[in-house]
This record gives structure tokens, C-alpha cells and sequence, in this order.
């Protein structure tokens, strides 16, 4: 499977949303708290943004 030919927004989403939705999750269910922490989220995004970056400049100079 070629990870470019899908739509460049696909993979960056989906390594923000399900690390996100983990988290929650976890800390819903062991630590019966809501939320997650900010770094945690700040950072996945700073992640996901530089992933997209990256899918659009490889799919570019494909």
C-alpha cells in the first residue's frame, strides 16, 4: 500500500485522533479522571503537523 496515494490529510488524522482518543480512554477507564494532559496533546499535534508537511512535500516531488 502506498502511503501517498491517499488523500495527504488521512494519515496525519488518524495519528492525532487515535493517540488522542487512547489517552482519554485510558485515563477514563484506570485513572477515572477526564482529560488528557495539554503536552501530550500539543505535542501529537506539533507531530501530526510536521507528518503532513512532510506527505505533502514527498507527494510533490513525486
Amino acid at each position: 500500500m502506498d502511503l501517498l496515494s491517499l488523500p495527504w490529510w488521512l494519515l496525519p488524522t488518524v495519528l492525532f485522533v487515535l493517540p488522542v482518543l487512547v489517552a482519554l480512554a485510558v485515563n477514563r477507564w484506570r485513572f477515572h479522571r477526564t482529560g488528557v494532559s495539554q503536552h501530550l496533546v500539543l505535542g501529537l499535534f506539533v507531530g501530526a503537523c510536521w507528518i503532513a508537511a512532510l506527505i505533502v512535500i514527498l507527494q510533490q516531488l513525486r
